[in-house]
């Protein structure tokens, strides 16, 4: 069996092999955990404030969300080398969507503690980071119409919830 190596699965992922460099990976590597969540368990709610965003490293997750008239909408299924939950993280907004373990789901958990000191020292990450995010954020106003999806209102939410002081 292939040695679990989270560097590897990391650079996989376009947020974080196009953004970071060989440095920056490992230390973020360094600080993940790897979760486990057996099938139909909640790995993050919506409406919940975000602590920790997951890389998907085996397994499959369902992500919906509710539009203003409370109708549930399927937003996307996603598998290995996918992410989720990085918009909470990442900006300090609650939940935009839930996301449930189709099956078991072995994940690498990455918290907002992680993220602040990289940005700490690497302010610049911030405006890659954004336009990642900004692209996601208008999938999901396309669905739920709401917030401001450009790469500068992802970049200014960013920078106000992790490098307040």
């Amino acid at each position: 069996m292939e040695a679990f190596n989270p560097g590897g699965i990391l650079a996989k992922i376009p947020l974080f092999g196009e953004t970071l460099d060989a440095r920056q990976l490992a230390h973020l590597a360094a600080q993940c955990h790897l979760v486990i969540y057996p099938p139909r368990a909640v790995v993050l709610a919506e409406g919940d404030f975000g602590d920790a965003m997951y890389a998907i490293v085996n397994g499959h997750v369902t992500v919906s969300l509710q539009d203003k008239r409370g109708g549930e909408h399927g937003v996307a299924t996603l598998g290995v080398g996918e992410i989720v939950g990085e918009m909470s993280l990442l900006t300090g907004m609650r939940r935009t969507a839930t996301a449930v373990a189709r099956d078991e789901v072995t994940a690498l958990e990455i918290t907002k503690v992680t993220f602040e000191e990289m940005f700490r020292q690497a302010p610049e990450l911030i405006d890659k980071f954004s336009a990642v995010l900004a692209q996601r954020q208008t999938e999901l106003d396309r669905i739920a119409a709401g917030a401001d999806a450009s790469a500068d209102a992802i970049g200014a939410r960013i920078r106000r919830f992790l490098l307040r002081r």
